[in-house]
């Protein structure tokens, strides 16, 4: 089965959020109606603790090694008092993230510190709230609207190019870093254009870095009692005040300009809901906007320096990637018409997210009682999905470690299970910024490749960081070449 697009932009007609559910209660189940009950496998670890210690070690390294002795069940997981279960095949996420999604919410535990930082946005929200929000935002966020910022991005990354050369000059850079400051421009430019000062940026940029640093070390950390003190607390918490008070600035200004800028707080400005004709208040405009530069840059950016390495370790997919960007683009800027002629350039883009998903898991619990598959999860049950194992599975990948672009080729596509791959989430949660990360990666790809040759430097280490994205552990040196 082929994945299908957004869910919203299929749905433009519903109206409230009680027709969007029966929409998916009706989706059929891949499972036996009246399935024999089964007993979930049990990851113990140590007593008391359970398998706490690995999970904040090392999240991806423990769920590597329950699926390992697993394979195809939903594994439980000991976690002190308590258990979680991790999900990793295709039919089981199906289930929760499309067929009955409804009984799958956020809920609080693991959702608190990102509600801390980006508030009740379309990202944390749930229920009407999060349905009105979708409804007001899903149309500036299909693909033809995201591509009119095609002209806007490839200005703001031709200006970043002219930087990151001097940089480079000649040595070894860490390619992570230069993806941040770069993704960094583009995704402010988008959002808030010139009305972000060089100053405001750097404030900002230095606070959200201690924001994702903050909540990468609270998502696990929340399974310990609440007593536990948890470290950077006061950074944290004055991190998320300067945030506020930037771009609240910026939010109040903009309401008294009477200048069009031409981005998406504009367009978050404008935006009226269809039934009730309202728009956003500033505390909504300011959790947009925070959940949108997070979103965009973070996964955008660790997606970028994975594609770098994967390129080359492969050198026969940079050829191919290469002859297409000279062919459909050669040596000039590309536009809005050139983005869907770069097949091959999404393939690879497709394929980098299937080995190095940036958003390697998530989180859901269990609403009301349910049984998946035959495993009975009681309510209040936290279930984990993690991308990065699902995308490898041998039974529906073949040879999955493998970096193979040609995966993504339509012709090899139509047979794939729809949940096998879902680097932007599934169901009516479907990731609203999907066109917007892709656009900006294959901008960049396209303009950098035009020319650099990017290699990576003898004997630095790779290995996966599992944290809020799935970044090098030890950053990625790379030696930057001219074409």
């Amino acid at each position: 089965m082929e994945l299908k697009e957004d869910y919203f932009e299929q749905q433009q007609t519903l109206k409230n959020a009680d027709t969007a559910q029966e929409h998916q209660i009706n989706h059929s189940s891949p499972f036996d109606p009246s399935p024999t009950l089964k007993t979930c496998p049990v990851v113990r670890g140590y007593p008391f603790v359970g398998v706490l210690p690995e999970l904040l070690q090392n999240p991806l390294r423990l769920f590597q090694r329950a699926i390992k002795d697993h394979p195809g069940e939903i594994v439980a997981l000991k976690l002190g008092p308590i258990q979680a279960h991790l999900v990793t095949h295709p039919d089981h996420v199906q289930y929760i993230l499309n067929d009955n999604w409804q009984n799958f919410g956020k809920g609080e535990a693991m959702w608190k510190p990102v509600r801390q930082v980006a508030g009740n946005s379309l990202i944390t929200s749930q229920g009407e709230s999060w349905f009105r929000t979708r409804r007001l935002m899903q149309p500036m966020f299909t693909a033809n609207q995201v591509n009119t910022f095609t002209e806007l991005s490839v200005k703001i990354i031709a200006s970043q190019l002219a930087r990151f050369e001097k940089a480079a000059d000649g040595g070894a850079i860490d390619m992570e870093n230069e993806m941040r400051l770069l993704t960094q421009s583009i995704t402010l430019g988008v959002i808030f254009s010139s009305s972000i000062d060089h100053n405001r940026a750097e404030t900002l940029v230095e606070a959200l870095k201690v924001l994702m640093q903050g909540l990468s070390r609270r998502l696990f950390l929340c399974f310990l009692p609440k007593q536990f003190p948890i470290p950077g607390e006061r950074a944290f918490r004055n991190a998320i005040q300067t945030t506020d008070d930037t771009i609240l600035t910026i939010i109040r200004q903009r309401r008294q300009s009477a200048f069009e800028h031409g981005d998406l707080l504009e367009r978050l400005l404008l935006a009226r809901d269809e039934e009730s004709k309202t728009g956003m208040n500033d505390q909504q405009l300011r959790d947009e906007s925070i959940t949108l530069f997070i979103a965009g840059y973070e996964t955008t950016a660790t997606t970028l320096t994975w594609i770098w390495y994967l390129l080359d370790k492969h050198p026969e997919v940079e050829r191919k990637l290469r002859a297409e960007i000279d062919t459909v683009i050669g040596k000039r800027h590309p536009t809005s018409a050139d983005v869907a002629k770069l097949q091959y350039t999404k393939m690879v883009i497709q394929e980098a997210m299937r080995v190095y998903p940036s958003g390697w898991f998530l989180a859901r619990v269990v609403q009301a009682d349910d049984v998946i598959d035959g495993y009975a999860l009681k309510a209040g049950t936290t279930v984990l999905l993690c991308q990065y194992l699902t995308h490898r599975l041998p039974e529906f990948w073949d040879r999955p470690e493998v970096f193979d672009p040609e995966r993504f080729a339509p012709e090899h596509s139509t047979q794939r299970h729809s949940h096998s791959y879902f680097p932007f989430g599934g169901g009516p949660h479907y990731c609203i910024g999907k066109h917007f990360v892709l656009l900006q990666t294959q901008l960049t790809v396209a303009m950098m490749m035009q020319k650099y040759r990017l290699r990576c430097f003898p004997g630095h280490p790779v290995e996966a960081l599992p944290g809020i994205t799935l970044r090098p552990r030890y950053g990625l040196r790379m030696i930057v070449e001219p074409v």
